[in-house]
């Protein structure tokens, strides 16, 4: 009890950090956002509504600003010479010299010139033909040393130019150039030529610090740009250009949108955001038996959220808000949580978009209309034959849906209002494939159960299930039928009907472990015959543990390994224990050996797999012994109530007036499987039908003969 109540107070506080996170996240994002009585009466490009002059004489900061930085940047790139450079690669050329040098005055007998400079591998990397080397081993030595001056000297005259980094690859060339101009070898030549263009490096820098003082005396140069008491800046009726706006803020005349009047917005922005998440609280708290979000559901919504409101910031400057998927939060809310959470959270997420975006009546009916068809249709991509369809719908109804608010707020069609819709549509499409694609993601990364991953693990070919089909037949078709009663049950309640029908195929995997152990899969010998009852219990209350091992085995779901050791609970296996009462005796029988370990259904979907699986086992043993339907239905009410009254299902979030529901739906399935056939005749009676036909023939034939 106590380890619960700790998960549950741990639960609670994870929430609430998630909440406060998401609240401080949106208060943020919305306080930074371009609000502003100013923005929305004066902004470039919009037409002036009344004539503004400048109140006294004063200086045009933003025109100053713009000549002061027009005159620094003409003043161009000064170089200063870098006289380290020079000496730097004088030394590695004459480094190179001298230690071919004294590679060659090393050699011995029979060594290869060629073969020891590559061994040696020269301090400046470069690379000699064993042309250019013999050339060079044939040289005398006061030769060498006039052919290391003759490479040095121009080096020399090309540092002595000035060489910058642009001017490095025409360095490189009048390097060609002046090796060429020597009377040594061709082979000697290239050698040189190799070398130097190693060790060329531009000795011309930037001189950082007298740009920066020619830039400030450029500067300072410009005069101030004066306005006038009275001047005009713009006339009524004119454009506000940039240079129009920056003056008028500049002069006070309007504020900065940017900078001014944003106390009092963030503030209500503020109260706002409180209310909207006060509201969802409350949402939750008073609907706990109805609404409650699992750990991982709970984590999704919020990364979902922060997701798109991060996106809604990233994308508030654009000229169009239909650029926006905002359909998208609504489709992946929907698919990875439920419809009904998509719809509420849609409305909470378009007035936090409209307070991003600084949107207005027309952007809230975009946005609600659009993102509740996003949150219904996507649900039949459950289908992959539905994915294009649903796509080309959500294009239709977003192009729609912008054009006809567009109409009614805009009174009237714009070129503009068509380009907004045909983004819309276009975005509309964009976001189904988003939502659809990126299922894989929230399926690995938060352990989803999306529709299309329960869908595969339906599939008969899936290998577990071939294996249970093969190795385990009754207990495949117990499980078959067990499915079919969860999911009609579950669709009555209005519970996730794919979770049900996967949970119920799976449920009890674990009797492959050892399936001739359950009565289903026995075809006359019964092992349990041969063993003492708490070996029995034992083997058949393991099935639910071996069953989660092989399912992680398989990387099946939580969902459902928790649906493997929740369907029974913590019961009491009952044959096993009545049987050991006989045996040994009431003092000698601990029940806690008898009853399953649990925990009990902590689901709704949990607990009705519980009460088909009870329900199937009864109903089959009953029919089997000759019972009818009309016995079966009360004997269907009392294994309901049994489990009721046990508590086993206290914690299945299901509802009194939900167990009538799910009680009708069984009654429906086994109606529907046990149905009363038409008796076939038997083969007495078929030749004696047949006799009287003939009789009757023989008779007609003799009136007509008469």
């Amino acid at each position: 009890m106590k380890r619960k109540t700790k998960e549950a107070g741990a639960r609670q506080y994870s929430r609430l950090v998630l909440l406060c996170f998401a609240f401080v996240l949106t208060v943020i994002f919305i306080g930074i956002s371009p609000y502003g009585k100013e923005r929305e009466i004066v902004q470039v490009g919009d037409v002036a509504a009344k004539r503004y002059v400048a109140l006294r004489d004063t200086v045009d900061t933003a025109a100053t600003e713009r000549l002061k930085t027009a005159a620094a940047n003409s003043v161009g790139p000064i170089y200063k010479n870098d006289i380290t450079v020079e000496g730097n690669s004088t030394k590695q050329v004459n480094d190179v010299f001298q230690e071919l040098n004294d590679l060659l005055l090393d050699m011995k007998a029979g060594e290869d010139f060629y073969t020891k400079v590559q061994e040696a591998s020269l301090k400046l990397p470069v690379v000699l033909n064993n042309r250019q080397l013999t050339a060079y081993q044939a040289m005398s030595l006061s030769n060498r040393i006039l052919f290391a001056e003759d490479s040095v000297a121009v080096l020399n005259q090309i540092y002595s130019e000035g060489l910058s980094a642009d001017e490095l690859e025409q360095g490189r060339t009048q390097v060609k150039e002046g090796v060429s101009a020597t009377l040594w070898s061709d082979d000697l030549k290239g050698m040189a030529y190799t070398i130097l263009s190693a060790a060329l490096e531009p000795n011309l820098v930037l001189d950082e610090e007298t740009m920066t003082a020619m830039k400030e005396e450029k500067r300072q140069e410009v005069s101030d740009v004066l306005v006038r008491k009275n001047q005009k800046i713009v006339d009524e009726g004119e454009i506000i250009t940039q240079d129009i706006y920056d003056r008028l803020v500049g002069l006070k005349l309007i504020g900065d949108a940017q900078n001014d009047g944003r106390l009092l917005p963030f503030l209500g922005s503020t109260g706002i955001v409180l209310l909207l998440f006060g509201c969802v609280v409350l949402f939750f708290l008073w609907n706990k038996g109805k609404t409650i979000l699992k750990k991982n559901e709970m984590r999704m919504l919020f990364c979902i959220y922060v997701m798109m409101i991060l996106l809604s910031r990233a994308m508030s400057f654009l000229p169009y808000y239909t650029l926006m998927p905002f359909c998208l939060f609504a489709m992946l809310t929907s698919l990875l949580i439920g419809r009904k959470m998509a719809l509420l959270m849609n409305c909470f997420y378009a007035v936090i978009a409209c307070m991003i975006f600084s949107g207005d009546a027309e952007f809230l009916a975009y946005f609600f209309i659009s993102g509740s068809f996003g949150a219904l249709l996507i649900q039949k991509t459950e289908k992959r034959s539905f994915v294009v369809p649903v796509a080309a719908a959500m294009a239709a109804i977003s192009f729609i849906t912008m054009l006809s608010v567009g109409l009614f707020f805009r009174d009237g069609y714009t070129p503009q209002l068509a380009i907004a819709s045909a983004l819309g549509a276009l975005m509309g499409m964009i976001s189904v494939v988003i939502a659809v694609g990126s299922l894989p993601i929230w399926e690995s990364v938060f352990e989803a159960n999306t529709p299309l991953r329960l869908l595969e693990l339906t599939n008969p070919s899936n290998e577990l299930l071939r294996k249970l089909m093969i190795e385990a037949p009754g207990t495949y078709h117990h499980s078959l039928i067990v499915a079919n009663l969860a999911e009609t049950a579950v669709y009555e309640i209005g519970g996730n009907t794919a979770l049900a029908r996967a949970g119920a195929y799976y449920h009890d995997i674990g009797k492959l472990k050892q399936p001739q152990f359950f009565a289903e899969n026995q075809s006359g010998h019964n092992p349990h015959n041969e063993i003492d009852p708490k070996s029995s219990a034992r083997i058949i209350t393991q099935h639910t543990t071996a069953g989660v091992e092989m399912g992680k085995e398989y990387k099946l779901p939580k969902a459902i390994l928790d649906m493997m050791t929740e369907h029974q609970g913590t019961t009491l296996v009952k044959y096993f224990y009545f049987k050991a009462l006989k045996e040994y005796g009431a003092e000698n029988v601990n029940e806690a050996d008898y009853r399953y370990g649990g925990p009990i259904p902590g689901s709704r979907e949990s607990a009705v797999i519980m009460l088909a699986d009870t329900v199937e086992a009864a109903v089959r043993s009953m029919l089997g012994n000759g019972k009818t339907l009309e016995e079966v239905e009360g004997a269907i009410h009392t294994l309901i109530k049994d489990k009721l009254d046990d508590g086993q299902l206290n914690q299945s979030g299901l509802g009194i007036h939900e167990l009538a529901s799910i009680e009708k739906a069984f009654l429906k399935v086994f109606h529907g499987m046990y149905h009363e056939r038409v008796s076939y005749p038997q083969k007495e009676d078929i030749e004696a039908a047949s006799r009287n036909t003939v009789v009757g023939k023989e008779e007609k034939n003799v009136d007509n003969t008469d």
